[in-house]
């Protein structure tokens, strides 16, 4: 496979699968509303959004005279590979990759001095149908289906150096030519060698490179699921109308699709991996092995998943509250593999992206493994203001667990919305925390700039529906780690 092709491979299936890197979890799951405020959620998504968020707010309601509310099709999702100035992606994905099948060695040589040390990462939620029902006596339920992907990749030095090198790369201090000579890896050599020894075969190490090596200080995170979430939020102190207690639990059934938890440390490479069939159709770096290897659309774990959530209505205008989400564990139990720590002494010469990394990678085949659910503390409050037009709000989320689809860090988020007509509002806010930019990672702290445009009409907000990005800056500004996100919902209807 020519080498843009595979550049271009890996960065698709990172967008809708299986890598690891800075972007996890999005705090506000597939719901668009929030999106454009930075993903503040725990007080101010209700009804079926509230799902995954704060179940304690299905019990709540917005419009007084609506008792049922549909939504289809929410769908969020966003990229960011950090560290990298958005002009050095173009370089790569739509200069110079795209005029030749290959690029020169100092092109190599730039792409993996770029990427090293940088990470990458994906989101993507799908929410086919939610749907809510509102009672004044008996309480709220919401039920949801939402298709998950998480992706995160980081990468070293080694990796990025194999990745755009190869058998050139200088973990191979020597050369094997097609006359079968041993010569030294000296790219100012590489065209007498084509000359008078019959062109490179592959590159050689004769104290042999173990895959942890490559790897070392790299890891590798992905999380595929659908959730079945039925939730249920009542009003369980009403001290008077101003003032009320809710309280909240969501059941959710959990299929998992695809899982990797990945770590190379001190050149050592451990891990596990489970995918369904048809991963193996998009993924030429790791080639898992996996039974039935067509193009099988199945889970291949199943699991049980829990919300628990309160929220505190003071003053009427003012909300306080905090829950715990993803309380449960997944259980793997086809096509798992551990991967193998393998020490080879040669690759074979290609001018393929990642040549020859996929033939290196071994995998030892187990019966299950069961994975906890990225679990984490919410924390956030909101005000309602100048007559219920402006709402603002601040969020908190704190990781429990550093599981695939969690983030590394606490992520914190302030936003609002603001009803600039009758049947238009705009949301905006910030984000910083989470995987957006951490010091402690390393990468310059960088804060996101959300936009959102919603229009509401009918009586009491018949209909909705809107459009977000999670950091308009990115399509402005030539910054480091660009976020290209969108957020879209196609109808919410209130009855």
């Amino acid at each position: 496979m020519p080498m843009k092709l595979r550049l271009v491979h890996l960065f698709f299936f990172g967008l809708i699968a299986n890598c690891s890197s800075p972007l996890f979890a999005q705090i506000e799951n597939s719901a668009y509303s929030a999106t454009g405020r930075g993903g503040v959620g725990t007080t101010m998504l209700l009804d079926y959004q509230a799902l995954g968020v704060n179940p304690a707010n299905i019990g709540i309601k917005k419009y007084e005279g609506k008792r049922f509310t549909l939504g289809f099709m929410e769908v969020s999702a966003n990229t960011l590979l950090q560290g990298v100035k958005q002009s050095d992606i173009n370089y790569f994905v739509k200069g110079d990759l795209f005029k030749s099948d290959s690029l020169n060695y100092s092109g190599k040589l730039k792409g993996a001095q770029l990427l090293s040390g940088k990470a990458f990462g994906a989101n993507v939620d799908v929410m086919p149908l939610g749907l809510a029902y509102n009672h004044d006596k008996i309480g709220g339920f919401a039920f949801s289906v939402r298709e998950s992907i998480r992706y995160f990749m980081d990468f070293n030095q080694n990796f990025t150096n194999y990745a755009f090198n190869g058998a050139l790369s200088n973990l191979f201090p020597q050369l094997i030519t097609n006359n079968n000579d041993t010569v030294a890896n000296d790219p100012n050599q590489y065209q007498n060698y084509y000359m008078n020894n019959g062109g490179i075969k592959a590159g050689y190490n004769a104290n042999g490179i173990s895959v942890g090596r490559v790897l070392n200080n790299t890891s590798y995170k992905m999380s595929w699921t659908r959730d079945w979430s039925l939730g249920y939020g009542k009003k369980i102190i009403d001290i008077d109308e101003r003032h009320a207690l809710y309280a909240g639990i969501t059941v959710k059934y959990i299929q998992g699709f695809g899982y990797i938890d990945i770590n190379a440390k001190d050149n050592k490479l451990t891990g596990v991996a489970a995918y369904m069939p048809a991963l193996n159709q998009l993924d030429s770096l790791l080639k898992i092995p996996a039974r039935d290897a067509g193009r099988s659309y199945k889970s291949i774990g199943n699991g049980m998943g829990f919300d628990f959530g309160l929220t505190a209505k003071l003053f009427d205008n003012f909300r306080v509250g905090m829950s715990l989400i993803n309380i449960g564990s997944i259980n793997y139990k086809s096509n798992v593999y551990n991967v193998r720590d393998t020490t080879y002494y040669s690759v074979a010469y290609s001018s393929d992206f990642l040549g020859g990394f996929d033939n290196v990678i071994k995998w030892d085949k187990r019966e299950n493994i069961k994975v906890a659910l990225p679990s984490q503390f919410r924390f956030g409050a909101s005000a309602s203001l100048a007559n219920k037009r402006i709402e603002v709000g601040i969020d908190m989320v704190k990781p429990l667990n550093k599981q695939p689809g969690n983030y590394n860090t606490t992520a914190y988020a302030i936003g609002g919305d603001f009803y600039v007509l009758r049947w238009l509002k705009l949301s905006t806010g910030t984000s910083w925390g989470g995987n957006f930019a951490s010091t402690s990672e390393g990468y310059k702290t960088r804060v996101a700039i959300p936009f959102g445009i919603g229009i509401v009409t009918g009586q009491e907000g018949g209909f909705e529906f809107g459009i977000a990005t999670r950091d308009v800056t990115t399509y402005f500004l030539n910054q480091i780690s660009p976020m290209y996100s969108m957020a879209i919902g196609l109808v919410r209807i209130r009855l």
